[in-house]
């Protein structure tokens, strides 16, 4: 079984909000504690939420 990578499950978390609010109201602290990350997990890998949904697009598709 292969692992899930943190830009995976940081991805995940954000789906997971998106279906219970609008996007342009989740907050990257929403995300993080989402899936128990820290922020500075969060910009390790990503600029900002949007980079985030671009990642998860471009990898889901």
């Amino acid at each position: 079984m292969k692992r899930k990578t943190t830009k995976e499950i940081l991805a995940e978390s954000f789906r997971e909000l998106a279906e219970l609010h609008p996007v342009d109201k989740i907050t990257i602290q929403e995300i993080v504690d989402n899936c128990d990350y820290s922020p500075a997990t969060f910009y390790r890998h990503f600029m900002d939420k949007y980079d985030l949904i671009a990642w998860d697009y471009v990898n889901t598709t």
